[in-house]
């Protein structure tokens, strides 16, 4: 897959992919063992839009880790891998560890690590698609002197008009990150 380097934007949508400016091209990484970045994240729903800032490490078809926090309070950790989820919820002092199929039976979407890690790593050919959701990604900017990452995207669930944008504000590739989560003895365990 071929991104331009320009300010432009690789877009998949249901049934559509929009690729912006043919003129100068660098492939998008790829290859990479590890990724980590961070960024704000502002998600929009019916309730209004609620903006955090976020860290994510994810060690490719193996462990993915999210830290979301806002006004320097820690809101939630979440630790994927191919099999499991654990969530820790600080705000409510809940946690849930176990399957993806909660999460399954939520959203009209098949929900599982690998269209989380494809989502964060913009590996837009793993994505699904005619499933109402929608994925943007812009701003490519290079990683080497070979290829270029994405550092704005937009993901979009339309039956619910939920709409997350974020921006990448540091990003590596081949440096790993935390990836653990602990559980504090006071929290509650969220059932399925």
């Amino acid at each position: 897959m071929f991104v331009f380097l320009m300010n432009v934007s690789f877009a998949q949508n249901i049934d559509s992919v929009n690729v912006v400016n043919e003129e100068t091209f660098l492939p998008m990484a790829t290859g990479y063992e590890w990724i980590t970045y961070r960024g704000k994240l502002d998600v929009t729903d019916p309730g209004g839009t609620h903006s955090c800032n976020f860290y994510m490490v994810n060690r490719i078809d193996s462990i993915l880790y999210l830290n979301l926090h806002a006004m320097g309070i820690e809101i939630a950790r979440v630790v994927l891998t191919p099999d499991s989820i654990t969530y820790v919820n600080k705000l409510t002092y809940q946690y849930y560890q176990g399957t993806y199929e909660p999460f399954r039976k939520v959203f009209p979407f098949p929900v599982d690590f690998q269209l989380v890690q494809s989502m964060v790593n913009g590996d837009t050919e793993k994505l699904p698609q005619g499933q109402g959701l929608s994925f943007e990604y812009s701003n490519f900017e290079p990683v080497d002197s070979v290829s270029v990452f994405f550092t704005e995207f937009t993901f979009k669930e339309l039956n619910r008009l939920i709409e997350a944008n974020g921006k990448i504000k540091v990003l590596r590739l081949n440096v790993p990150g935390v990836t653990n989560i602990k559980i504090p003895e006071s929290f509650e365990r969220i059932e399925p």
